[in-house]
């Protein structure tokens, strides 16, 4: 399924029309998350979660990340650093030049050695589903309520 939608029918949300948005428009592009973890289950609970809010690509090795980070932007990156093929960890010294602006959640059963500026830590796998959307949501300013609330 595509959106075909010329250019001139493009209409951004802003607040000169009387409010703010409360979410995303047909026509904005949902914010590319980048999901580092070799669990394949939290990978899939990721996904349910975030989509389609976002756009979730998913990963399993540091070598996979390092190739996507370098060739494409992320809003977000979320990083379980135990990846079969080494320390996740080590991206991170690499991140803010190839992805400025994007945030990261370490969402790892480790709890991180060090704070990321413009980040945040759960941990895995105590944290709720709910809980990560909002932290999530949060990294993302995407708003606070989940789209569909888990069972």
């Amino acid at each position: 399924m595509t959106n075909d939608f010329s250019n001139d029918t493009f209409r951004p949300f802003n607040d000169q029309e009387g409010g703010a948005a409360i979410g995303f428009s047909i026509y904005a592009a949902a914010p590319r998350v980048l999901h580092i973890d070799a669990d394949a289950d939290a990978a899939l609970v990721l996904a349910t979660l975030l989509v389609p809010e976002t756009q979730v690509t998913h990963v399993a090795t540091l070598a996979a990340a390092s190739e996507l980070l370098r060739r494409e932007q992320f809003a977000l990156v979320v990083l379980d650093p135990d990846l079969p093929d080494g320390d996740g960890g080590a991206l991170l010294h690499g991140l803010s030049q190839h992805q400025p602006d994007a945030r990261v959640l370490l969402y790892s059963a480790r709890h991180p050695e060090r704070h990321v500026a413009g980040g945040g830590f759960l941990p895995k796998p105590w944290t709720s589903p709910r809980q990560l959307w909002r932290t999530v949501s949060d990294l993302l300013a995407i708003g606070p309520t989940m789209p569909v609330e888990p069972q």
